[in-house]
């Protein structure tokens, strides 16, 4: 992310470049806070009863933001604070959608913290990883980013019977296929890491023909039960793929929630969840690990957003260790069931610890 900062601090000029950039702004940006955009509006035109969409250069003050991965494009809610004084705009509702590669400026009063500043300073995208599940009956293309694990596509596949006199020709037609496919992919989703998995032979007949025109790719190939989204989730839980894939904090996160489970049934003294819970952790510098869904940082409840931005706060205060998943990661059904946030702990709490302080 491009970013330059005024004199005072109040004002920062950003231009995202990936959509972790476009992430880490809708995570650090609060209600209150005002951009300098451009956006399209309906105008009512002079003596008559038309309106014409033009665009018009205004300071919103921020309400609400919206995020969708894979569209390239945030989406900011709410008031006209400024803008041009001929069409009447001022005070209106207004949605701005910001893209990659856009410039604007954010404002917060009094100033933006060193903190948050850093966290622009460093955001970028951390790779992205491609995996294809395969077997005789289906396949599944699935995306890792830093954001969480995404279905590309699923396709069921009509192969003939090993009797068929065409099963090889269909077979060689499916391979060509996914393999066009997958070097779309590729390139379009600038993939460092692309992971094969699938039960039988036809997951390394479709590694090779990958490997002709992308020797540079990092290629791994791997077996599984089943093609399709069973076998991406088999995948995802296979200690080698897990190493090779630690840079993704998806990964990782997913890492978190099954030592989480573990200590639930063992050990449930060294586990919090849900936002009271977690937060009592966290005000005592109890956090070693926590995982929260990004909702919860913009929820238009504030109460319970001050809460989980307080548990962020004081666990960077206390090096834990932060992973913040999308509402669209493959684990986000598990950590929206506990409450959107879980945290391994340092140290024991006691359940009637907790129950004094009213969690």
């Amino acid at each position: 992310m491009k970013i330059e900062i005024n004199n005072n601090k109040n004002q920062i000029w950003v231009v995202p470049e990936s959509e972790e950039d476009l992430w880490i702004i809708m995570l650090n940006l609060k209600r209150g806070d005002f951009i300098y955009t451009k956006v399209l509006r309906d105008i009512s035109l002079k003596d008559s009863k038309s309106k014409e969409r033009r665009p018009i250069d205004i300071k919103l003050r921020v309400e609400k933001t919206e995020f969708q991965p894979l569209t390239g494009k945030l989406r900011i809610f709410g008031i006209i604070e400024e803008g041009p004084e001929k069409f009447g705009v001022k005070g209106k509702h207004q949605s701005a959608y910001i893209s990659i590669g856009q410039k604007i400026i954010i404002e917060r009063y009094p100033k933006w913290d060193d903190r948050t500043i850093n966290k622009f300073k460093s955001s970028g995208p951390k790779g992205r990883a491609l995996i294809v599940a395969i077997d005789y009956d289906e396949y599944t293309i699935s995306l890792i980013t830093s954001l969480g694990v995404y279905q590309l596509e699923n396709q069921t596949l009509n192969i003939s019977g090993k009797d068929s006199p065409n099963r090889e020709e269909e077979i060689e037609h499916v391979l060509n296929e996914v393999n066009s496919r997958i070097i779309n992919y590729i390139s379009k989703e600038k993939i460092n890491i692309l992971v094969i998995a699938g039960p039988g032979y036809l997951k390394d007949r479709l590694a090779e023909k990958i490997k002709i025109n992308n020797n540079k790719l990092k290629v791994i190939v791997d077996n599984v039960s089943n093609g399709g989204f069973a076998g991406i989730n088999e995948i995802l839980r296979r200690q080698t793929i897990i190493n090779v894939l630690r840079e993704f904090t998806t990964i990782l996160a997913q890492e978190v929630l099954e030592e989480f489970m573990k200590n639930v049934v063992n050990n449930s003294d060294m586990v919090a969840y849900t936002l009271k819970d977690v937060y009592y952790a966290a005000k005592i510098g109890a956090i070693d690990k926590v995982v929260v869904i990004d909702k919860l940082l913009y929820n238009i409840n504030d109460d319970e957003r001050q809460m989980a931005e307080e548990i962020i706060e004081n666990a960077e205060k206390t090096n834990a260790k932060i992973f913040i998943i999308t509402e669209d990661s493959l684990i986000a059904p598990s950590i929206e069931g506990l409450g959107g946030i879980i945290a391994i702990l340092r140290c024991k709490i006691p359940k009637d610890v907790r129950n004094l302080n009213n969690i």
